[in-house]
């Protein structure tokens, strides 16, 4: 059985993003989230108008380099997995507001939870664009990982 390689990094995050750190511009409120995978076959301003969420994490296709052992077979390999966040302007939320807090969060959960692949975020690049009329405020960090063959 053949599994997404991003589906364990949505598990880690689905069961240690906290909720009551993702909040509106009152630092109360929390915000409407979901952890989803990266290059949905529909525009994100449909996500964020239609569907209620105000966040999204999106996890992306790790790029993988081998690690080979003295017989040059791979034991491992060393992934980098892109995780985006991206939100918008809505009533009682500031996008780049949320964009750091999300950003936050992200950290807390690698430095609190890292074992098992010795989870890291390496890159951080902000990356805020227009879809239409919307502005998406976004910043892509890059988690970095170890897993085995299996």
């Amino acid at each position: 059985m053949v599994e997404d390689p991003r589906s364990k990094t949505k598990q880690w995050l689905d069961n240690n993003l906290r909720n009551n750190q993702l909040t509106k511009d009152d630092d109360v409120t929390e915000v409407s989230f979901i952890v989803c995978y990266a290059g949905a076959d529909y525009p994100l301003s449909r996500v964020f108008q239609t569907k209620g969420v105000d966040l999204l994490f999106l996890v992306d296709v790790p790029v993988s380099t081998p690690l080979l052992g003295h017989d040059r077979v791979p034991y491992g390999y060393q992934e980098k997995c892109p995780v985006e966040t991206a939100c918008i302007d809505k009533t009682e939320i500031t996008g780049t507001n949320l964009m750091w807090k999300a950003n936050a969060e992200l950290r807390y959960v690698a430095e609190t939870f890292p074992l098992g692949s010795q989870r890291s975020f390496d890159e951080e690049r902000v990356n805020t664009y227009d879809v239409g009329t919307t502005k998406v405020y976004s910043q892509k960090l890059v988690l970095n990982y170890l897993r085995g063959t299996t």
